[in-house]
């Protein structure tokens, strides 16, 4: 009653409302229409939407699309969670020969190869036994953490530089010992080209067996589709206020992340009213 209120007022010419109030009155009566009237999709693709009486037959079936698309990536999701639990006693954890970097999964810098379990995600481990990579300070202070790896790749790439590397010393004392440092790296190199091969090896096995990439491609195949299935019920006019709420429900797919983007630190009345949309966005996404 207070949106309709401020819009009346401002169509009377009352100059006590703002421009900001008008616009804000209109959001809130536009966007609690669409929440109040928001369908739910929850339900088996088998089903369809009753039209809305006066409500557009495309809108309703596009709306139906969108709904198949919401279960079928739901179930997607969960088989590939099933798959994780199932097979997360047989997946090994990296030696600790070729364990670099700790906090991997909160540096931009070190996400490319970080330590991953079957599916993908980052995988936090135990630090009380990584005694040869951590402090015992950082293992107090940090029970988990996600290292990046040492690849066979990289591995073969330090050893083929220290191969090339020629120690040099002012004394044959100082030489004796560079040239030592370089044999104990290349002996280092050598065990961890080894133990990277054997663990890179082991880890494609069992994604091969286990039928992970297919797992993440039918995911991925499922949020392509929800995404265009969304995009088309956002490009087909409404002519009712159920209309409206499937639109809303639609959008609410992929818009959050947009709407922080744009307009967690706008002040403006448009910041206002993104952030009064984006509220609106989650309460009908959550009936999805």
């Amino acid at each position: 009653m207070e949106a309709k209120s401020m819009m009346q007022a401002a169509a009377l010419g009352n100059s006590d409302v703002s421009r900001r109030s008008l616009l804000l009155g209109m959001a809130a009566a536009s966007t609690a229409a669409a929440v109040a009237v928001a369908p739910t999709p929850a339900r088996s693709a088998s089903d369809s939407v009753a039209a809305p009486m006066g409500e557009s037959p495309e809108l309703v079936a596009a709306y139906d699309r969108f709904s198949e698309a919401c279960a079928e990536l739901k179930t997607a999701k969960a088989n590939l969670d099933w798959l994780a639990d199932e097979w997360r006693h047989r997946w090994p954890l990296a030696p600790e020969e070729l364990l670099l970097n700790a906090n991997a999964d909160d540096n931009r810098h070190s996400t490319a190869g970080a330590e991953r379990d079957i599916i993908g995600r980052f995988l936090l481990r135990d630090t009380s036994t990584v005694t040869k990579r951590l402090s015992r300070e950082f293992r107090e202070k940090t029970r988990q953490t996600c290292f990046t790896l040492l690849t066979s790749e990289k591995a073969r790439e330090l050893l083929d530089r220290w191969e090339r590397h020629a120690p040099k010393g002012r004394t044959e004392k100082s030489l004796a010992r560079n040239l030592a440092f370089r044999e104990e790296a290349i002996k280092d190199c050598t065990r961890d080209i080894a133990l990277a091969e054997q663990y890179e090896a082991e880890t494609a096995r069992l994604r091969a067996e286990s039928g992970a990439a297919q797992a993440l491609q039918r995911v991925k195949d499922a949020d392509r589709k929800l995404n265009a299935a969304a995009a088309e019920v956002s490009f087909l006019p409404a002519l009712t206020l159920e209309g409206v709420g499937m639109k809303a429900t639609a959008a609410s797919i992929g818009a959050h992340d947009l709407i922080r983007l744009v307009v967690l630190e706008d002040k403006s009345p448009l910041g206002q009213i993104a952030r009064l949309v984006g509220s609106v966005l989650q309460v009908t996404r959550a009936q999805v």
